[in-house]
């Protein structure tokens, strides 16, 4: 979460090439992406109920249940205290999503920020609940509950752990990309926040092999001359 748009410093000395991380680091490429104004007609908007002071068994449940594919590790790391404090803030919303059945499909948070802006920054459906069209309900949901409050913008920034589909969802939605970067990360399998088996599509490197085209002595390596791609 990047509280209020602190933005981390752009860099504008990168140099071409490949690097290599440390064994239990993660590399995760970032999208930035706003909504200036709320895009019509996008869907039927599920049911919203805001949870302003959660259960923290529950709530963990629900979080890692939605979020742990996608290695969300933050209530992994935070005390029933720590949660508590947090929702205790009035900034910060919470809310679940629920179909015509009643049954709940799948969490948002936003943040107020001091400035007029929201930053949506969770989202997501239980997983057994995905390509059955509650995505854009569940933003439907959201976003109306959020412009209600006459913000100047709504952002949120993306990440290659998502699902491979989440900026075109998003453009869907309404939101354009304006920046992009990256993060690293320290593997939550290996720290012990989340399982080791969760998100298989993520590799878990324990230790370091060598690269064959890495630069001994520099962060870089020279790109291949050719590449080929198998497809089965």
């Amino acid at each position: 979460m990047i509280i209020e748009d602190a933005m981390p410093a752009e860099i504008t000395d990168l140099a071409t090439g490949y690097r290599r991380l440390p064994a239990g680091k993660l590399a995760n490429a970032v999208t930035w992406m706003e909504a200036r104004a709320p895009k019509p007609a996008l869907a039927q908007p599920l049911a919203m109920t805001r949870i302003v002071a959660p259960d923290c068994v529950s709530y963990r449940t629900i979080f890692l249940e939605i979020g742990g594919p996608w290695l969300w590790d933050r209530v992994s790391e935070m005390s029933d205290a720590e949660i508590a404090d947090h929702f205790a803030d009035t900034r910060q919303h919470l809310y679940y999503g629920y179909d015509e059945t009643g049954a709940h499909v799948g969490m948002v948070e936003f943040f107020v920020a001091d400035r007029n802006e929201i930053e949506i920054t969770y989202f997501g459906l239980f997983p057994t609940l995905t390509g059955r069209g509650f995505g854009k309900r569940l933003m439907a949901g959201a976003l109306d509950l959020a412009w209600r409050l006459n913000p100047s913008r709504i952002w949120l920034h993306t990440s290659s752990f998502d699902h491979h589909s989440v900026i075109g969802f998003y453009n869907a939605c309404g939101f354009a990309p304006f920046a992009t970067g990256f993060e690293i990360v320290d593997d939550p399998r290996l720290k012990g926040t989340l399982p080791r088996n969760i998100a298989p599509q993520i590799p878990l490197i324990e230790g370091g092999v060598e690269c064959p085209h890495a630069q001994h002595g520099q962060g870089a390596s020279r790109l291949p001359e050719k590449r080929q791609i198998t497809r089965n």
